[in-house]
């Protein structure tokens, strides 16, 4: 009798065949919690932009010079106003995920209005359940606008018009 050693056909099919059943079942909760992450990290970013700009604001009594900052992200790498102009924030913000890459605005009024908005323009798609979360997260001060495949959310970070 010959010493069988190995696997048959049928063996290494029906193995095939639960690999693929829990992938089929595993990959769609793994998209989900990748998607959840992403906005966590947006949310996240958004925070630290708002810290940042409250924390200059408190140490030299105005918001940045110029009233714009922006932040694009191309090929992994944060390109801030451009390359022409220093961020004013930039020791004030430890990194920025950038998790959907597209760019980052950041508008203060000048004076003493204390204004602030955020205007973020993502490249990549950010599903309807994130975007509900940021609604949801947010309130009024957000404005989500959908059009032709670009999403431009703009989000009022403060809004205290009282000269003060």
């Amino acid at each position: 009798m010959k010493n069988k050693k190995g696997f048959t056909l049928v063996e290494l099919l029906v193995v095939i065949a639960i690999i693929g059943i829990l992938a089929i079942v595993a990959l769609p909760a793994l998209f989900k919690n990748i998607e959840k992450a992403k906005i966590a990290k947006l949310e996240a970013d958004i925070s630290a932009i708002k810290s940042a700009s409250l924390s200059y604001y408190a140490d030299e009594s105005k918001y940045t010079d110029g009233g714009m900052i922006s932040w694009v992200k191309k090929d992994g790498k944060i390109i801030i106003n451009g390359g022409f102009k220093d961020d004013p924030l930039a020791d004030k913000i430890e990194n920025l995920g950038m998790p959907y890459n597209g760019s980052y605005l950041l508008m203060s009024s000048p004076g003493h209005e204390k204004y602030l908005e955020l205007s973020i323009l993502p490249e990549g798609e950010i599903s309807k359940s994130g975007l509900d979360k940021l609604k949801s997260d947010y309130g009024s001060s957000i404005d989500i606008k959908n059009d032709q495949n670009k999403i431009d959310i703009v989000i009022k970070l403060l809004n205290d018009k009282s000269n003060t």
